[in-house]
């Protein structure tokens, strides 16, 4: 019997995670979510588990690494038949048979966006704006004497904007 989170039917029989029709962008995260809620159904407690995440590590002042999804043994993304481009975004979708986490539709051309060092930037508090930044930027100076000077103003430009932050 399937499982139901929208935008995704979890057909436990067959290992597809179907994507809703007219939905043509899926999100690792969200997918991540309603994989976990899927496993812990009163369906998916009886079955091997859909996926696993990893990721979302704390590297301080708001950044955190990014997610990684492995769907595990032959489950795969299944997007309705249709002439369009499908996404796959907000972090790294792994795994399925052969290492191809997306199954075959009709038509669907699938864009997987992946990397191989993605970090997550949560702002908080004030940022510098344009003005601040350009003023410091524009003391650099426009010919420096030695690559070495370049290089030590613009570190030193870069802490100004960090510890105005």
């Amino acid at each position: 019997m399937p499982y139901y989170k929208e935008p995704f039917t979890f057909n436990f029989d067959v290992q597809q995670i179907a994507i809703d029709s007219g939905v043509d962008a899926v999100d690792c995260a969200a997918l991540y979510d309603g994989i976990k809620e899927a496993q812990a159904s009163e369906e998916g407690i009886i079955f091997n588990r859909i996926g696993s995440g990893s990721g979302l590590d704390s590297l301080g002042a708001g950044v955190q690494t990014g997610l990684t999804v492995a769907l595990l043994g032959s489950w795969q993304l299944l997007f309705p038949a249709g002439n369009y481009i499908a996404t796959i975004a907000g972090g790294n979708l792994v795994g399925g048979p052969n290492g191809d986490p997306v199954a075959y539709s009709a038509g669907v051309q699938t864009l997987l966006i992946q990397s191989a060092n993605s970090t997550v930037v949560s702002a908080s508090g004030s940022n510098p704006d344009i003005a601040a930044i350009k003023e410091r930027t524009d003391r650099l100076p426009d010919s420096p004497a030695s690559e070495g000077t370049a290089q030590e103003a613009v570190k030193q430009a870069k802490i100004a904007v960090a510890l105005s932050s």
